[in-house]
């Protein structure tokens, strides 16, 4: 497969751009590809030397004999980083140039947004919500088991009008989180734990800890931390014959949530670093279900307003248990064509991943579920003490989208991860 590698030129500090700016303290070139991009997200870590100390950052496009302002953040996390969308249509062949300078100039506002109340961080744009994370426990159904308590989840996650794309503790799995990923079958010190079916009181996941959150004029992100905990020798659905079970954090889990401020829709990109905490390997077992992303989508959609597309062509009758780059979800929501495209990062482990879509007679109506899902056909070893990366991206949009669009933002994704000095760059 052939990789679109986007090598930013940096040039350094004091050099000029033709005769427009005669000190930028940097200048930047992102070269030509072979593929029209449009509207596509740049990040780029600023070196270790700089002092910013309280200036602001002032980015400008060249175009011309002009000089364009463009919006842009700057992120100081383990370095200083700088990142900005740039806009409309880059033609195959087209290169785009930047300057940066600092000021005290008074900084963007700040549409894209983060905030935290009792049970969820939000992330918003303007007075519009996109998502939610669950950090505090979402209790069991009424009727049901404590089990099904959890927390670590997205849900809400909103359309660009409002409408809701996920589902949480559907009467037929009330398991499904709406957007979560767990793992099914786990093999740690002769011990097996399933963290997804939570019925079974093996294990769950658990919120931890606010890593940071981050609001600016370009994008929104939420850094959090989670628990693997697995139950040992396992719990009933009696509370009162646990005392003598005991919780085992087998694995901690870094999410970064970042939703990037675009015109036609949102971006999403969902980072997940696993760490075996551990004094020995473990095994991600190899099953159909565990691990990646997952999705269970709006009960609103089923088999008759909605469906799938992969990359490589497959629907809904023949796509699961294959592989895929992308594959979208799309449908019809209150009168609304809607589409969910997911992306998967070309590092991720046996990618391109294989993919769990529910057949058309889910549920007797055809519910839809997604999942990449990396562990499908081969276990997936965790060495003590390592960190593991997946990455993802997706877009949510409303309006039509076909296979030439999907592939596009597909290329823009890992031509940015290609970068190599991306937020996401561990």
């Amino acid at each position: 497969m052939i990789k679109y590698v986007l090598t930013v030129v940096l040039s350094g500090l004091l050099i000029s751009c033709g005769s427009i700016n005669k000190d930028p303290d940097y200048s930047w070139i992102i070269p030509s590809v072979d593929f029209d991009r449009r509207d596509f997200p740049v990040s780029i870590k600023l070196p270790a030397e700089l002092e910013i100390e309280d200036r602001k950052p002032v980015l400008k496009e060249v175009s011309g004999d002009e000089l364009l302002s463009v919006v842009c953040q700057l992120k100081i996390y383990e370095g200083a980083e700088i990142s900005w969308v740039v806009e409309g249509l880059t033609k195959a062949g087209e290169e785009r140039s930047y300057q940066l300078s600092f000021s005290s100039v008074k900084g963007e506002d700040t549409p894209m947004k983060t905030e935290k109340n009792d049970s969820t961080l939000i992330i918003s744009k303007g007075p519009n919500q996109i998502l939610h994370y669950r950090h505090s426990d979402l209790p069991a159904p009424e009727g049901t088991t404590y089990l099904y308590d959890r927390s670590g989840f997205i849900h809400p996650l909103y359309s660009p009008s409002g409408e809701t794309l996920t589902w949480v503790q559907p009467p037929d799995h009330i398991h499904h989180m709406g957007l979560w990923n767990p793992w099914t079958k786990v093999s740690w010190k002769g011990n097996h734990t399933d963290f997804w079916n939570l019925a079974s009181g093996l294990g769950t996941v658990r919120y931890k800890d606010v890593i940071s959150t981050v609001s600016g004029p370009v994008f929104a992100e939420i850094h959090v931390l989670h628990d693997h905990i697995a139950f040992v020798p396992g719990k009933t659905p009696n509370p009162d014959d646990n005392e003598e079970c005991k919780d085992v954090i087998v694995m901690e889990e870094e999410w970064i949530i970042r939703v990037w401020n675009i015109e036609d829709g949102y971006l999403l990109d969902f980072t997940s670093l696993i760490r075996n905490v551990l004094d020995e390997s473990i095994s991600l077992d190899a099953y159909r279900y565990g691990g990646g992303i997952g999705y269970r989508a709006s009960e609103k959609w089923n088999k008759d307003n909605s469906a799938i597309l992969t990359s490589e062509g497959k629907i809904r009758k023949d796509g699961d248990a294959t592989r895929a780059r992308w594959c979208m979800m799309y449908g019809d929501l209150e009168g609304i064509s809607t589409a969910v495209l997911f992306m998967s990062d070309t590092e991720n482990f046996d990618y391109p991943q294989p993919m769990r879509i529910w057949p058309e007679n889910s549920n007797g109506v055809g519910h839809q579920f997604f999942e990449f899902t990396p562990i499908r056909e081969k276990a997936w070893i965790l060495e003590p003490g390592k960190t593991y990366s997946q990455n993802y991206r997706i877009w949510v949009k409303e309006g039509d989208l076909d296979s030439t669009s999907a592939e596009q933002q597909w290329l823009q994704y890992i031509e940015g991860m290609d970068q190599n000095i991306s937020y996401l760059s561990r």
